[in-house]
């Protein structure tokens, strides 16, 4: 742990990686699933044939969420719950999990995911994080 990285505590971890490996691990199409602090660290992770850098992804993931909330702001719609965009090689997601350890979930998605599938996933997550 460095200075500016938070105390993540021992039990969000792990119900982070279990959350990730019961809930996103069965969804075909997802090539990282990620959850990360607000402020841009990496609380756990699952990875499928990606070689993406998850410490760029975490920061990524805080600041993305931050601005989508800065523009939701602005136009009157507070309260940014989720960020999605795709790309020709698949869709990125990126959801925020209240909790008592708010976090970030991340998720890049292939051509072959189904969004539906994994958008259910994701809330699952979410609900699975608000028990610890």
């Amino acid at each position: 742990m460095t200075a500016s990285q938070p105390m993540i505590p021992a039990q969000v971890v792990t119900a982070g990686q279990q959350a990730l490996e019961k809930l996103i691990g069965p969804v075909d199409g997802v090539r990282v699933a990620l959850l990360s602090t607000p402020d841009g660290f990496e609380i756990a992770s699952l990875r499928t044939n990606s070689e993406l850098q998850l410490n760029r992804l975490s920061a990524m993931a805080g600041s993305l969420m931050a601005m989508a909330r800065a523009v939701g702001r602005e136009i009157n719609h507070a309260g940014c719950k989720r960020l999605t965009f795709e790309t020709d090689s698949g869709v990125v997601v990126f959801q925020s999990v209240s909790s008592e350890f708010p976090c970030i979930l991340c998720m890049v998605l292939d051509t072959s995911a189904i969004l539906g599938r994994v958008l259910w996933a994701a809330a699952e997550v979410g609900a699975e994080m608000n028990k610890t």
